[in-house]
């Protein structure tokens, strides 16, 4: 058994059993990636791919659970290269952030900014994305970590870690009357043209459903992904907004006004993700050090090796 025939097997299950694209994701050609399977298949006696006029289509019962055992063996290889690489030491290295655009633009700078004092020779690569597209990032691999709202929907293979609480407020243009508005409630909220954030689920937002759940109408006049393009919009005058509040800064967000409206709303809660059983670089535990006192080293390892299973 090989690691190759691992990583094949996962990779074609990752392209939803396109052998053309596994190999152009592992920089081979198509027939060796399909050799590399046979030959898996035949050292284990079993099948685990179910073909089709000699295509794979899906997972037989046997590669279902291989495929388990697999993933778990590809990232133990990549915790020992990880160790390797801490113990030739030097300071250098990357770190692949994914985040959402509210974070990057509101949270993560000091904390990045911090770190790069203290290691240079560290790459930080942001990559952005939804709270969904962000946990499978990290899922995958393909992010070291992942700072985000909380995921409505979240892989087990991911550690939410939470780190801070956020209340939520009302952002309108100026003079809007809800600002004069002595006691808001979800009623006097809902009189205005709504602006919030995009849900793929049916219900909408945690905005909206809170709103469907006192037996209220509202009228969503835009969808956006992040709080600063709800701004621009609020701004623009076409309603109103619920945002975090550490989205918003009244030195920044001139065109807009914001009251507290943390008694109708829960707060919202971000969280750092990280690949369970994943051994992190001693530079990662710092940056997350960086960014909250509570993100301690041995604290997230706990976390990180728990049997999530």
């Amino acid at each position: 058994m090989k690691l190759r025939q691992l990583q094949c097997l996962c990779a074609v299950v990752d392209a939803g059993f396109n052998i053309s694209r596994a190999a152009s994701v592992l920089h081979a050609t198509q027939p060796a990636v399909s050799k590399q399977l046979r030959q898996f298949e035949e050292e284990l006696g079993v099948d685990l791919l179910l073909r089709q006029r000699g295509r794979p289509v899906a997972l037989t019962e046997e590669g279902q659970r291989t495929l388990l055992w697999a993933r778990r063996a590809l990232q133990a290889a990549d915790n020992i290269r990880g160790i390797a690489r801490e113990g030739r030491g030097g300071g250098e290295g990357s770190i692949a952030l994914a985040t959402s655009h509210a974070h990057a633009n509101h949270l993560l700078l000091p904390a990045i900014v911090a770190f790069s004092r203290r290691f240079p020779k560290v790459r930080i690569t942001v990559l952005q994305g939804t709270p969904g597209q962000i946990a499978e990032l990290v899922r995958d691999g393909k992010a070291t970590l992942g700072v985000t709202h909380a995921p409505e929907q979240l892989p087990r293979e991911t550690v939410p870690v939470p780190f801070l609480t956020s209340p939520r407020v009302l952002v309108t243009p100026p003079g809007h009357p809800l600002l004069k508005t002595k006691a808001l409630t979800l009623e006097k909220i809902a009189q205005s043209a709504l602006i919030v954030q995009h849900s793929a689920r049916p219900r909408g937002s945690r905005i909206v459903r809170k709103f469907v759940e006192a037996g209220l109408e509202v009228n969503v006049v835009v969808q956006a992904l992040d709080s600063d393009v709800i701004k621009t919009y609020v701004g623009a005058g076409l309603g109103v907004g619920i945002i975090p509040a550490f989205t918003w800064s009244a030195s920044r967000d001139r065109a807009v006004r914001a009251r507290d409206v943390g008694h109708l709303f829960e707060p919202s809660e971000s969280v750092v993700l990280l690949r369970r059983q994943s051994h992190l670089q001693k530079y990662v535990y710092r940056f997350l050090e960086e960014l909250h006192p509570s993100l301690e080293q041995r604290r997230l390892e706990q976390l990180v090796f728990e049997d999530g299973s």
